[in-house]
């Protein structure tokens, strides 16, 4: 849910395209949650040519919108090399409960930047990222355009295998 409220129209700004990305109507197409609610467990556990699976990418987008949420949430230190060991892991494809629960993960890590974003300082934007060369705002556009660029994975991979 989208706080009205935050008093940095920049941060609202990024906040309201979170959300729209993920379940709203995005320019783009379709949103997030509408196109993995159309992929089944099957579906999504299948490597076309050895390539990576929906479900893969699924735990990719996880990682990354976990190191943000890491990098917003005080006292969170995980370091980023936590993020590197876990970025593009072995998953077990033979367990299709691994895609509810990551539907599940990226449904928590939405309501959770969401809540961190509505709590955040008006100055963070320009302030640097920790352990990264870059400040939060290029951190939270990023995560958006990145969603974005697996979103697209996800929905030619969807096509391929219907």
């Amino acid at each position: 849910m989208l706080k009205d409220w935050i008093m940095n129209k920049e941060i609202q700004y990024i906040a309201k395209q979170l959300q729209t990305l993920y379940d709203g109507e995005p320019w783009f197409g379709r949103a997030m949650k509408k196109i993995l609610a159309e992929i089944d467990p099957a579906m999504a556990l299948q490597k076309p040519n050895e390539q990576h699976s929906i479900l893969e990418l699924l735990y990719h987008i996880i990682n990354w919108r976990e190191f943000t949420i890491s990098r917003l949430q005080a006292g969170n230190d995980k370091p980023v090399q936590y993020f590197d060991e876990h970025d593009w892991k072995q998953l077990d494809h033979s367990d299709a409960s691994l895609w509810n629960k990551g539907l599940q993960l990226l449904e928590d890590s939405q309501q959770l930047l969401l809540t961190l974003l509505a709590n955040l300082p008006e100055d963070i934007l320009s302030n640097q990222v920790a352990d990264r060369e870059y400040n939060y705002r290029f951190l939270l556009n990023g995560i958006i355009q990145h969603d974005i660029y697996h979103l697209g994975q996800i929905a030619y991979v969807k096509k391929l295998l219907s």
